[in-house]
């Protein structure tokens, strides 16, 4: 029996539960710290962990939670989303959160000049950004010829986890291959090259063996089959219907093409002399 046989199934830190678990837990900032470190390539000294709910202006504005939130030493606001599967208007979404954390900052007697720059760092499992073929996009508000930014206050980074091999970096490829990994092997593999990393595969290896977390993650994961089972049957019927519209048009437009046509024809017999039983017979024999 190897050692591995002992040990519990892993969760896997790429389901958001989970990934919560583990780099939102205050007794972990050390590895989000390091995971941060490598997304956003600085040093960084101090991380405070924030409520991830982003504060609503009115009570008619949509709300919005986020996986991690937490400020940096400079003030910066970071959050942090975990995406298993892309959702319609996934991009606006994350544009109207990267928004709403910059509003959320100042009251209504506030100054802009208070406003601290946001992050927001959100990691695929479905490559998101068809336009590149890039594993880490990051996007900026800039002049559209000359390329400089309008200011500093916005900035979204998309980690895909299915183009991990096209990463050059290589303290951010590990990280990746982390989250995404979902065998004990896969997990060990990687925890060997980074200190941090193993660190926070040993504190992986505790939240497996905890029933209630365990519990919890077997209910996000049934959660999340059948909200995906049911838009994939939305989906579907939506497709079929739009068919079938499609099939419903297509015959009433030629329909109207054909008396249009049919009309057409028996003017030209009337305008030529015939009568109109002559026009229809012509008509109909052809």
């Amino acid at each position: 029996m190897t050692k591995t046989d002992n040990l519990p199934k892993i969760l896997l830190p790429k389901v958001d539960i989970v990934f919560k678990m583990l780099f939102g837990d205050k007794r972990n900032v050390e590895i989000l710290t390091a995971f941060l470190e490598a997304v956003l390539c600085k040093k960084i000294n101090n991380v405070l962990l924030l409520d991830t709910t982003i504060k609503k202006r009115s009570p008619n504005d949509k709300s919005g939670i986020v996986d991690v939130k937490v400020e940096l030493e400079n003030s910066e606001i970071v959050d942090i989303e975990m995406q298993l599967r892309n959702v319609s208007e996934f991009r606006s979404r994350i544009s109207y959160y990267s928004a709403g954390m910059l509003v959320e900052q100042i009251g209504r007697g506030g100054k802009y000049s208070d406003i601290k720059p946001v992050i927001s760092i959100i990691i695929v499992a479905q490559s998101l950004i068809v336009e590149s073929s890039k594993c880490h996009n990051v996007f900026l508000m800039l002049e559209k010829d000359e390329k400089f930014p309008f200011n500093d206050l916005q900035e979204i980074h998309i980690l895909d986890l299915s183009r991990i091999k096209r990463e050059e970096n290589e303290r951010l490829s590990n990280w990746l291959k982390f989250i995404n990994s979902e065998r004990e092997e896969d997990f060990m593999s990687v925890a060997q090259k980074d200190k941090i990393i193993k660190l926070a595969y040993g504190e992986l290896k505790v939240l497996s063996a905890d029933k209630k977390r365990r519990m919890a993650y077997e209910a996000r994961l049934r959660e999340q089959r059948d909200t995906w089972a049911f838009e994939d049957a939305a989906r579907r019927e939506g497709m079929q219907q739009g068919m079938q519209q499609g099939m419903q048009q297509g015959m009433q437009q030629g329909m109207q093409q054909g008396m249009q046509q049919g009309m057409q024809e028996i003017l030209k017999y009337l305008k030529s002399g015939h009568s109109l039983e002559e026009a229809e017979k012509n008509l109909l024999l052809k």
